[in-house]
């Protein structure tokens, strides 16, 4: 408010309000344009108010006339508040954020969905390949899926695989990723792990599975295939070879992880 200006405003009292982190650009910018190396000033920064919030300002100015050795003598300017359309534009872009996170999990079970797990199963099979890092992957299916929906319906046996893609998270924690491929086949990722420690995370989430209780009068188990990564094969190739060893598991009677 201009009730709240010093009589005479003087050059610190605008330094000294600017936020540290805007500071220094700002600082920079109008000391370029008053050397004449750029022709107009112009920049965006924050100013703490009287109550101690942060308003945001778009400032821009020109010196008009400098003396006969270059030196600014008259610098005429127009500054905007753009608090409120700075406050909309970063809401908008928490909103966008939250939208492309939601496009990327699966709404039942909340793992990636199969294209973004896809996704990130190519990205990571670069970097191995790059790096020369190990990479392994197990696909796994629950058990006889079709009978458990046919026999206690949909609802039921989408909660089987909730459940079940609760316990792959809990599982895999953060230092792996997994996504719902398709139907009841779940894939998951193990970036820097052999086949061997695959396996052991597999196996943990098959005997996790066997002891959790579902809302079904029915015991639940998954079935997997664990399968290394060869840099000198295809994606399609990798997901093919561990679906087979998924088939094979379950062709044995399932409730069971082949390496």
């Amino acid at each position: 408010m201009k009730k709240d200006l010093p009589e005479k405003v003087s050059y610190e009292f605008f330094t000294d309000k600017v936020h540290p982190d805007d500071k220094n650009e700002v600082m920079q910018l109008m000391t370029n344009h008053l050397k004449g190396e750029i022709p107009v000033w112009e920049v965006k920064y924050r100013i703490q108010a009287k109550d101690g919030s942060w308003k945001v300002y778009r400032d821009r100015g020109k010196v008009t006339e400098r003396d006969e050795n270059g030196r600014p003598l008259f610098l005429t300017g127009i500054v905007f508040d753009v608090t409120q359309e700075e406050f909309e534009r970063e809401q908008l872009v928490v909103k966008n954020k939250s939208l492309t996170t939601q496009m990327k999990r699966d709404t039942l079970t909340s793992l990636y969905t199969r294209s973004a797990i896809i996704v990130e199963l190519v990205k990571q099979a670069n970097r191995a390949k790059e790096q020369k890092q190990p990479m392994s992957v197990i696909v796994l299916n629950v058990d006889n899926y079709a009978k458990i929906e046919e026999h206690f319906g949909i609802m039921l046996s989408e909660g089987v695989l909730k459940a079940t893609g609760e316990v792959i998270k809990a599982s895999i924690k953060e230092r792996y990723v997994a996504g719902r491929y398709r139907d009841s086949v779940f894939l998951i990722i193990l970036e820097n792990t052999a086949e061997e420690e695959a396996g052991i995370v597999a196996e943990s989430i098959k005997q996790t599975v066997l002891e959790t209780i579902f809302d079904i009068p029915k015991n639940v188990s998954i079935s997997a295939g664990v399968s290394a990564y060869y840099p000198d094969e295809t994606i399609s190739e990798l997901i093919q070879r561990s679906a087979q060893k998924l088939v094979a598991a379950q062709k044995n009677g399932g409730n069971q992880v082949v390496l």
